[in-house]
């Protein structure tokens, strides 16, 4: 009983309702499901947050875990059933019913997994071009990522300004972002995606991400145990900030994630915002 005969036998008697998944979709799934983890792989090479980084290539190892198996029993049939101690009859007749339907139940079972991690791969691509540095899926998807980032920002800061401003403390001007060419008057505020004073929803920004804090007319700039760090370049030199102050002088750039990072949020800090 060769591998057609198998075939066609289950379809005439195992009653499988994903036949199909196994003659002509399990083969093309793997390959699609088996590059999305090095495409995620390039997606978040310049992401320095480990625990994230572990969290998506983890993602994106499920969809080749749930197909591989309906794609080995696809090009490895006595292979695969010779795995659970099951060897193919020399005839179809002499195949049993009750081992044809137990069987074909199982096989369903295992293209069941299949299907929905052929889901979770179209999941994982999409997230892939929103987390990452670079389009994984398309680049429309990118670019209606990037058209939602600044309608939220506009919608959701109203306190954020095109035009001229000044604060008593200065003012904070993006200068690289969505939000490229806003100013936020400096105050004891937060800086974050969600939850925030100055809101700011680039991918780069955590949901709070740092602190301005006025004091004897000092501003200062505190990281609030953000994903991607906070730095400020003063006169070409970079500085890191951790949870400790950072005075913050005329001229300063911030930025929300690591400067070589083109994605990351640029602010320049001014005196009086021009």
């Amino acid at each position: 009983m060769n591998s057609f005969q198998f075939w066609a036998h289950m379809q005439s008697y195992a009653q499988m309702g994903r036949l199909w998944w196994y003659t002509f979709a399990a083969l093309p799934a793997m390959i699609i499901a088996g590059g999305t983890y090095p495409l995620m792989a390039f997606a978040l090479r310049r992401k320095i947050a480990a625990p994230m980084v572990f969290f998506w290539l983890l993602v994106a190892s499920i969809p080749t875990l749930l197909v591989f198996p309906s794609f080995y029993v696809s090009t490895n049939l006595e292979s695969a059933l010779g795995q659970v101690s099951f060897t193919l009859p020399a005839r179809p007749q002499d195949f049993p019913l009750p081992d044809v339907r137990q069987l074909g139940a199982s096989l369903d079972t295992l293209a069941l997994y299949g299907i929905i991690g052929a889901a979770l791969t179209v999941i994982v691509l999409i997230a892939g071009s929103l987390v990452g540095d670079v389009p994984v899926a398309s680049p429309m998807v990118q670019q209606i990522s990037q058209s939602i980032t600044k309608a939220m920002t506009k919608a959701m800061n109203p306190r954020r300004s095109t035009g001229s401003l000044s604060g008593q403390h200065g003012v904070l001007k993006v200068i690289q972002g969505s939000a490229s060419g806003s100013q936020y008057a400096v105050r004891n505020a937060t800086i974050g995606k969600q939850d925030a004073d100055i809101l700011i929803t680039d991918s780069m920004v955590s949901r709070r991400h740092a602190r301005l804090e006025v004091s004897g007319g000092v501003a200062r700039i505190i990281d609030d145990g953000s994903t991607n760090g906070t730095f400020v370049v003063r006169a070409g030199q970079e500085y890191e900030l951790g949870n400790t102050a950072f005075d913050l002088q005329a001229g300063d750039t911030i930025y929300l994630g690591p400067p070589a990072i083109p994605t990351a949020v640029a602010l320049v800090y001014e005196r009086n915002g021009a």
